[in-house]
């Protein structure tokens, strides 16, 4: 019986000493403090994708392409009543602000903000009907053609507005 009782007071020994923490003052150093984090998204703004193989701005919830209208402004655009049922404005959330050359315009039909790149005003496309399609590239309507809007970084960025780039469509 004693051997008995000397094993289970070893094991009991063998116990504590591993939960002691392993240093003789008892003390554990506290954690780092958390390294620096990105700031907050703004808003809505466009994310840059894959779109056919070239970067392309999308839109950051339903990662549908975003153009632009060849003849637009950054007065306000030309495409409205009709031609915002085929192309949708896309639109900034509250708090948004823009970056670099996306901004925030005011639409000249007055039915408030909408996102643009270099001076171009934002649209989706309403043939577009998953994420990061491109049918609307092209497209003759409503006094120009329609593109696919993509970052300097693309090499065929988004034109200043006024230069026409016609992408073989015209």
């Amino acid at each position: 019986m004693n051997s008995r009782l000397a094993a289970l007071m070893c094991a009991a020994a063998v116990l504590v000493a591993g939960c002691g923490g392993g240093g003789s003052s008892g003390s554990t150093t506290p954690p780092p403090p958390p390294g620096p984090t990105a700031p907050p998204a703004s808003g809505n703004l466009p994310l840059s994708e894959s779109v056919n193989a070239s970067p392309a701005w999308v839109n950051p919830s339903s990662h549908r392409t975003l153009y632009f209208l060849d003849v637009d402004t950054a007065t306000g655009g030309t495409c409205t009543a009709g031609c915002l049922g085929i192309w949708p404005v896309f639109a900034p959330v509250a708090g948004s602000q823009g970056a670099d050359n996306v901004t925030l315009i005011t639409r000249s039909d007055g039915t408030g903000q909408q996102w643009a790149y270099q001076g171009h005003p934002l649209y989706m496309y309403a043939g577009d009907t998953g994420p990061d399609q491109f049918n609307g590239d092209g497209i003759p309507d409503f006094g120009g053609h329609w593109h696919v809007a993509r970052p300097a970084a693309a090499g065929t960025a988004t034109p200043p507005p006024g230069d026409i780039t016609c992408h073989g469509y015209c």
